[in-house]
């Protein structure tokens, strides 16, 4: 492998992360809708984990950023849901927050530590999620009962928020563990790649 062809692989890298995020990411968002019982069921909220972890420069928080909201746009008219609307902000900040914890874990060799902030991560965005609509949804008292009602058993006629909650715990710790894994394994594969370009030159 020569140097130029080295280089244009680096700079190729982004667009290939942003078509894996936006693939993996579609699909899990879309297949809720056939199967209600896997709602938050997804890998979202460990990409941002892994995303600040690993990844360097204004594309690591652009790329999970603009794939989320690409998804949002495609799949807005099957959910019912308006791209723009208050609880958006309310998603973004867990998002934000979840990169940080990335950054703070770092690249860490322990995948227990990806794997408690995978959890921790799903429990965060759960409470900031719930918080909101219990802010913005008049259905809930404006209490501290009807902020635990929100959080616990959700809006009256839908699934309680505790299923949304097992299914994002469930979700993160599975894909930070396993994003945690293969980014190691692309990492080692990356030093073999330009150590043998290095003896070839």
């Amino acid at each position: 492998m020569n140097q130029s062809y080295q280089s244009n692989f680096m700079k190729q890298r982004p667009i290939r992360y942003f078509a894996f995020f936006l693939i993996i990411i579609g699909v899990s968002r879309y297949i809720p809708l056939d199967y209600p019982e896997l709602f938050n069921f997804s890998p979202v909220l460990a990409i941002f984990l892994i995303s600040g972890a690993f990844f360097k420069g204004h594309f690591s928080w652009i790329i999970p950023i603009f794939a989320v909201l690409a998804t949002d746009f495609m799949l807005s008219k099957s959910y019912g849901n308006h791209l723009i609307e208050p609880f958006m902000f309310a998603t973004i900040l867990s998002y934000s927050l979840i990169f940080l914890l990335g950054k703070y874990l770092g690249k860490t060799l322990n995948l227990l530590k990806f794997a408690t902030l995978g959890v921790a991560s799903a429990i965060l965005f759960h409470l900031i999620t719930c918080s909101m609509s219990w802010w913005i949804n008049p259905v809930y008292d404006k209490s501290i009962s009807g902020l635990i009602n929100a959080i616990i058993w959700g809006e009256p006629g839908y699934a309680p928020s505790y299923l949304f909650l097992r299914n994002s715990v469930l979700s993160s710790l599975l894909f930070s563990v396993m994003f945690a894994w293969l980014a190691k394994k692309a990492g080692s594969y990356n030093i073999h790649i330009r150590r043998t370009a290095e003896l070839q030159t």
